[in-house]
């Protein structure tokens, strides 16, 4: 048995503002897929805050099996978030936007419950057909191009029928948040649960800050099953978030080179910032002449710079939690999968995600993500 890395495609053009689709390979044993995209990002793109990085512009990644069935059906930093808790790791892009240069992203796709599982996976010889479909919305204002190599990690040296299955994870529920709102939702009785991923991207004003912590975006959440008879959770999104922060290993660590002017926002990929520094950097080989002022203590997911200087960029480091904006219901408590969540036996499995009652909450996106088993 060993596991073999191979090229689909390699530093293949993406149109901009387009779908890139793909058939995958008709035979083996996939246990993952990882996508390397690269761009010559447009002059200071995001100097005025907002997006800045290529998974900013990955609207969409879809794994479609035999035409019509969803296999994986997600924005990109959502899959960038599934995989953070598959494998308690963040991907390792470069986020960096001075002048023209190249920015890279990587996103891991799972199909078994963690890279290198030897149980889980897409079985190809199973499916007829099996198509990726990546959808940007980049354009020339973003990026002059973008590249994409896709590497399939596949199992080998085993015998058929090795996998017993593969992880089904999509978007389930989308909505735009209304102040003292609350959204009943009966969970499908389809497939087992794995974990439940939501995410809280509150609105942000003209100069990209948001309006309001991700928290008061889900500030009441009730779980329940038997059709609540059996509760599993009432309480808010903070209190998940350092659940979370436990289950999955402590805080969360990331990092870029932002060149933004002042008070503007900058996305760091963390809910809730319990920790931020910034220094300077220089692109005109002279040492920066002002002194780099992060605001103090602003925990959002924007972070903000109350200085600017021209030709240096800030190298800015944030701990937190809650990886682009999410937290997670999880039932994969134990490696037998038979013990996750079956919502057929618990039905009905209610989620119910109230918005607090203030306008700032409002005008947000908050959305639903189910990662479920498919049994072969």
């Amino acid at each position: 048995m060993f596991w073999q890395r191979e090229y689909i495609r390699e530093a293949v053009s993406m149109t901009l503002n387009d779908t890139y689709k793909l058939d995958l390979p008709e035979h083996g044993l996939l246990g993952s897929l990882l996508l390397r995209i690269s761009g010559s990002q447009a002059s200071d793109w995001g100097i005025n805050g907002g997006d800045w990085r290529i998974i900013d512009k990955i609207e969409e990644i879809e794994i479609i099996i035999n035409g019509a069935t969803v296999g994986k059906s997600l924005k990109g930093d959502l899959v960038q978030a599934a995989a953070f808790y598959d494998n308690k790791i963040v991907a390792p892009d470069v986020w960096r936007d001075y002048a023209t240069n190249t920015q890279w992203c990587y996103i891991m796709l799972d199909f078994g419950r963690f890279l290198n599982d030897i149980d889980y996976g897409l079985d190809l010889d199973r499916h007829d057909n099996v198509e990726i479909r990546i959808k940007n919305n980049a354009t020339t204002d973003h990026f002059s191009d973008l590249t994409v190599s896709l590497m399939g990690i596949y199992l080998r040296d085993v015998a058929s029928g090795q996998f017993k299955g593969y992880l089904r994870t999509e978007e389930w529920r989308k909505w735009t948040t209304v102040a003292d709102e609350t959204k009943y939702l009966d969970l499908p009785t389809e497939f087992l649960l794995r974990r439940i991923i939501m995410q809280a991207v509150p609105n942000v004003d003209s100069d990209n800050v948001e309006t309001t912590g991700m928290h008061n975006l889900m500030d009441d959440v009730e779980l329940n099953m038997k059709s609540g008879q059996i509760k599993v959770y009432k309480g808010g999104i903070d209190d998940l978030l350092r659940d979370n922060y436990w289950a999955y290993g402590g805080p969360i660590i990331t990092g870029g080179f932002p060149y933004r002017n002042a008070d503007k926002g900058i996305n760091m990929g963390l809910g809730y910032v319990m920790a931020a520094v910034a220094g300077a950097g220089a692109n005109d080989g002279a040492g920066a002449g002002t002194l780099p002022t992060i605001e103090a203590a602003r925990t959002s997911f924007t972070q903000k710079m109350e200085t600017f200087e021209a030709d240096s960029p800030v190298g800015m480091i944030c701990m937190g939690v809650g990886y682009h904006n999410t937290v997670v219901f999880r039932f994969d408590y134990s490696p037998d999968v038979n013990l996750w969540l079956d919502p057929d036996a618990r039905k009905t499995v209610e989620l119910n995600i109230h918005t607090r009652n203030i306008s700032a909450a409002a005008s947000g996106v908050n959305k639903v993500i189910l990662d479920r088993l498919v049994k072969y």
